[in-house]
């Protein structure tokens, strides 16, 4: 089967849907992926890549087409969507090749579905959506705004003109289903809870110091992952014999740096650049937890979801501290390897301590928990197997 692969962002970027690609060619299929030219997560466009670039990796044929690269600030990141929205369109109707399917893997932004769009309707073939990141909703969370108004009409109206174009639609949280549904209408497609695979990767080498007690947060940096809370929550802890330990970058990076020496927590907060999943995967054998936090806006879809660090930590095998609600915190507290706080910082060093307060053995059960719950949700081998039911009808 020539399957075509539309999504923004790849591999290198910090996304894990290069592994599903990868799985396609293993089961004997032919893949292209239709990206951007990697820079999310850089602040700029790789060296190599700037005028957009064809390659070969791992038997997966990748079409990197040439776009701005996303950096600071709101006309940075539109500018972004929208110079890979019209590189994509100028592709799917001028130079796509005969596919069989079309599985889009639908991160925000949701323009560039426009793409399948218009090659379903030209080649006639099955397009299929997978959606991690619920449009308008999305936008509307990170804005911190009532989901009303014409902004949102005419969101909802174009969201709702590519989800509805998908012959099905899987989602990564079940409580998007009812969201979508709201949005599309009466021509809604049919729609299944397929969720994110954890990434696979073996563990790698990483020396890195610690404390009797240390905790980890890895990934994006932004305000609505609350790292100011988690770093305020180690002041509470001063006397302790910990330290917290964070890998990534993001919008609130800055103001991380600041609180941590407004709090004179030099030497218990440490901040990292961004490390492969695979030492990730070795860091976290030296932790005492993991943080999984998600700021909560109401009734906002998007608090509701299940965050790919949700699922991902899971895999480390050490006990989760979880700071969200909905879906994702359903998930943790089937895994039974978790312990959950709001997100006040006194609260949030309460549970740091108590998981301190635990025996080795303890904390290794929960550990263990974590990981066998993983293992029987969120594999690859059971994601292909559920993805491929439909795709290879």
């Amino acid at each position: 089967m020539r399957i075509l692969f539309l999504c923004q962002y790849y591999y290198p970027e910090k996304v894990p849907g290069h592994q599903i690609a990868e799985a396609f060619v293993k089961e004997g299929h032919q893949v292209t992926v239709v990206c951007q030219t990697p820079n999310y997560g850089f602040k700029n466009t790789l060296p190599g890549y700037e005028n957009g670039k064809e390659e070969v990796l791992h038997g997966v044929k990748i079409i990197r087409l040439k776009t701005r690269a996303r950096k600071k600030g709101l006309f940075s990141l539109m500018r972004n969507y929208l110079s890979f929205y019209f590189a994509v369109n100028r592709w799917a109707r001028t130079k796509a090749s005969s596919f069989d399917v079309i599985y889009a893997w639908s991160l925000s932004p949701v323009l560039y579905l426009s793409a399948g769009k218009i090659i379903k309707k030209r080649q006639k073939i099955p397009f299929y959506i997978h959606v991690l990141d619920c449009w308008p909703a999305s936008v509307f969370y990170v804005l911190k705004k009532k989901e009303k108004g014409l902004f949102h009409y005419l969101l909802k109206k174009v969201s709702a003109s590519y989800y509805k174009s998908a012959d099905h639609i899987f989602v990564s949280s079940p409580s998007f289903s009812s969201y979508l549904k709201n949005v599309c209408g009466k021509k809604c497609p049919p729609i299944s809870f397929l969720p994110q695979p954890y990434e696979e990767e073996e563990c790698k080498p990483y020396s890195l110091s610690t404390k009797k007690h240390s905790f980890l947060y890895a990934g994006n940096i932004g305000k609505l992952q609350l790292v100011v809370n988690l770093i305020e929550a180690v002041s509470y802890c001063k006397n302790e014999d910990l330290d917290f330990h964070i890998f990534g970058n993001g919008s609130a990076f800055e103001e991380c740096k600041k609180k941590v020496q407004e709090l004179g927590l030099e030497q218990q907060v440490i901040f990292h650049d961004y490390v492969s999943f695979g030492e990730l995967k070795n860091i976290a054998k030296q932790m005492t937890g993991v943080f999984v936090s998600l700021e909560s806006q109401g009734e906002s879809v998007v608090s509701q979801t299940i965050p790919l660090k949700c699922i991902n930590s899971l895999t480390f095998g050490i006990p989760i501290i979880g700071i969200l609600k909905g879906d994702g915190k359903k998930v943790l507290e089937e895994a039974k390897g978790c312990v959950f706080s709001s997100s006040l910082p006194k609260e949030i060093a309460a549970k740091m301590k108590f998981l301190c307060s635990l025996s080795s053995k303890e904390r290794h059960e929960m550990g263990k928990n974590n990981q066998n719950y993983a293992q029987e949700n969120f594999s690859l081998t059971h994601f292909m197997k559920n993805l491929q039911i439909y795709l290879l009808k």
